[in-house]
């Protein structure tokens, strides 16, 4: 008998059993503002505990809690509230591309800062590797599942600052975990994938391609997401078939055309081997006319120190370049 097959034989006994086969929500943000400079929209994932357990190392040890100290687990009381936003600081991935801009019409007309424009295009993230779990109850509470609610009584005019937007945790006989730094849409293509073995990526951004986040009515349907936010993702869960097919959506995605806008990204900077594939992208196309007519200014961001892996960017492409050209050189002077 497959492990698939196991757990779906698994799965049925639970149900056959009367058991619930929800057994853990985790709780993620799917929206961001620049203008506000949060992150919001919190909204809600069932899983089961026998396959994530069963799939992964990392959800066995977060599930289990053997694996993750207590500092990383905050327990709510029954009934708890809190607030429906976080400060992209405290998120740790601001540019995570699988956030839906929530920017109304207000703030779209406020003036955008320069601090705050470095955020848009980008998908990468601030915080490598910092705490992932920053919640964790037990589902007793008690009204609207999931519902925000709001933290004061409406106002008959609402202010330009208004009240925060709080979120209740939902009812079920199930663990709610507040996942603080992946975004909604992330984490459900990685629970797809856990159940399914399937995973779908967007274009990125630097495409040019539509980015479509409403997914189709067919409950079957795929649900695709960044390839850098899952590479991340991946990295973090110790899913290296996950990691691993992310990383080469990325490489599949790069071109002559926005090869150098990749290389130049946060996303590229936190991570060598992503950034000696891109350098390796750049090299096969070196020749061509968008490199040529653009090199100059990334060298330009390189020299005013724009860039903090520029001098990685030097070194990896001067390397590459003797050991595709001049291999012998290199052997004699390592």
């Amino acid at each position: 008998m497959s492990d698939r097959q196991a757990l779906v034989e698994a799965l049925l006994m639970k149900s056959i059993l009367g058991q619930d086969l929800v057994d853990t929500k985790f709780h993620l943000f799917s929206g961001r503002s620049a203008h506000s400079r949060k992150v919001s929209r919190l909204q809600a994932l069932s899983a089961n505990d026998v396959v994530l357990t069963a799939r992964s190392d990392f959800f066995a040890e977060l599930l289990s809690r053997t694996g993750s100290p207590d500092a990383t687990f905050v327990d709510l009381d029954s009934g708890s509230a809190f607030e429906d936003d976080m400060a992209f600081d405290d998120y740790g991935y601001a540019s995570d591309s699988d956030l839906e801009d929530d920017d109304d019409d207000e703030a779209s007309q406020t003036p955008v800062s320069d601090e705050t424009a470095a955020i848009e295009d980008d998908d990468n993230d601030d915080d490598d590797d910092g705490l992932l779990i920053v919640a964790d109850v037990g589902c007793k509470t008690d009204s609207t599942v999931g519902d925000p609610i709001p933290a004061s009584p409406p106002q008959a005019v609402t202010s330009i600052t208004s009240a925060p937007i709080q979120y209740k945790l939902p009812v079920a006989n199930c663990r709610n975990i507040l996942v603080r730094d992946t975004a909604f849409r992330t984490w459900k293509a990685l629970l797809l994938y856990l159940y399914t073995n399937k995973i779908v990526f967007s274009p990125l951004k630097s495409q040019g391609q539509p980015r479509a986040h409403m997914e189709g009515p067919n409950p079957s349907t795929l649900w695709p997401c960044s390839p850098k936010s899952m590479y991340r993702l991946g990295r973090k869960v110790r899913l290296d078939s996950v990691r691993d097919q992310a990383f080469n959506a990325i490489r599949n995605s790069l071109d002559a055309g926005n090869i150098l806008q990749e290389l130049s990204s946060s996303f590229t900077s936190k991570y060598p081997e992503i950034l000696q594939m891109h350098v390796q992208v750049l090299l096969q196309h070196i020749t061509s006319v968008p490199v040529i007519q653009n090199i100059p200014s990334l060298v330009r961001r390189i020299v005013d120190s724009q860039l903090p892996h520029g001098a990685d960017i030097i070194i990896d492409l001067y390397q590459k370049f003797l050991l595709q050209y001049h291999p012998q050189a290199l052997a004699l002077a390592n």
